[in-house]
């Protein structure tokens, strides 16, 4: 008498194999949204490249970098703040005051060249500390503070001088359109400042701190964090990279107007800061991505320029790309912790397969 034994039915495929699977979708999806923008910049890149013969050469990749100088200066600092759960708006008019104090320096008050530098800092520098104190110390809503410093700076800049002031001398203006071993002297300041920013942010405990504050500033408060101290010395810098910036638009420009110097440039670092992947509340981002939204703006700019479009139309530009990156920052904000958490779920998922 044989026996026959039953054929082992068929069964699913095996667990590590399905979860290998959700692994990669998750990793494609994480992919995307970490490099959304650095694709889009590809993609610009390759359309004005057909669309115009020059956009593709030093000379234009110089006209790029250093005509956007001066807001790369201000966001490298302007991150710092943004991450710790913090913000500027009176950014662009604190350009125009210490733009327009440098600029008497040196037509009106006599200085030498780094004593009105240090000057245009310097008034940058103490409005930052203003709303240091207002923001940080005591603890005032930052939008509507730096939304009203915003109207009182620029009115302070046309109490000062409120007609244009032109020609500051050739040893200011050559922080402007001077050169370093062949390299303007404005990359050089740009790439310095978000040099310093991106190790400060990453490699020191400072840095750390700023993710924690910016994350939950009461819980880094029973942490003994320096949860005012750090955001006002933020405040500050923020402020005498304003001063920079406004320096710098200065010299390049070889004069200052009360009225129209730094406009709207806080709109436009808010719109490079939240490209960059920082979240408007603070606690996430990165210096690369904003490293990569600056050029991504002034690659749009450039292009559209050489294109000879409208200023008009580039200013409605501009406005869908603070509206697109407030969408990301709520797609940042809302899907890559749901993200996150499926991950961790499939992790243990697998780690329940692999002891079975």
């Amino acid at each position: 008498m044989s026996s026959t034994s039953a054929l082992p039915s068929a069964s699913p495929a095996p667990a590590p194999a399905r979860l290998g699977s959700w692994f990669k979708r998750l990793g494609n999806i994480d992919f995307a949204l970490n490099n959304i923008l650095l694709l889009a910049l590809i993609l610009l890149c390759a359309v004005f490249a057909v669309q115009s013969p020059v956009f593709f050469t030093w000379s234009n990749a110089e006209i790029i970098l250093t005509n956007n100088a001066a807001i790369g200066v201000l966001v490298a600092a302007m991150t710092l703040l943004a991450i710790a759960g913090h913000v500027d708006l009176s950014v662009g008019s604190n350009i125009a005051l210490s733009s327009m104090i440098a600029a008497l320096c040196m037509t009106e008050w006599e200085c030498s060249a780094p004593v009105a530098i240090a000057a245009g800092i310097g008034t940058g520098a103490l409005a930052g500390a203003a709303n240091g104190v207002m923001c940080a110390l005591l603890r005032f809503n930052p939008i509507i503070v730096t939304l009203g410093m915003l109207g009182i700076l620029r009115g302070a800049t046309l109490l000062i001088n409120n007609t244009e002031v032109y020609g500051l001398g050739d040893a200011f203006n050559t922080l402007g359109n001077g050169a370093f071993l062949g390299v303007p002297v404005l990359l050089w300041i740009v790439v310095a400042c978000f040099a310093a920013s991106a190790l400060f942010i990453s490699l020191t405990t400072w840095g750390r701190y700023i993710y924690a504050i910016g994350i939950n500033a009461h819980a880094a408060f029973l942490a003994a964090l320096p949860v005012r101290a750090l955001p006002f010395a933020l405040y500050v810098i923020t402020g005498a990279a304003a001063g920079l910036a406004g320096v710098m638009l200065a010299a390049r420009v070889d004069g200052s107007s009360p009225g129209s110097m730094g406009l709207q440039m806080e709109l436009q670092a808010l719109t490079i800061i939240l490209l960059g992947g920082v979240a408007f509340a603070g606690g996430r981002g990165r210096m690369t991505g904003v490293i990569i939204a600056w050029i991504f703006l002034g690659v749009l700019s450039n292009g559209l320029t050489l294109l000879n479009v409208t200023p008009f139309v580039q200013l409605v530009a501009s406005g869908l790309a603070l509206v697109f990156a407030a969408a990301l920052d709520t797609l940042g904000t809302v899907i890559a912790p749901r993200l996150e958490q499926r991950r961790r779920a499939l992790e243990q998922q697998r780690a329940q397969a692999a002891r079975a």
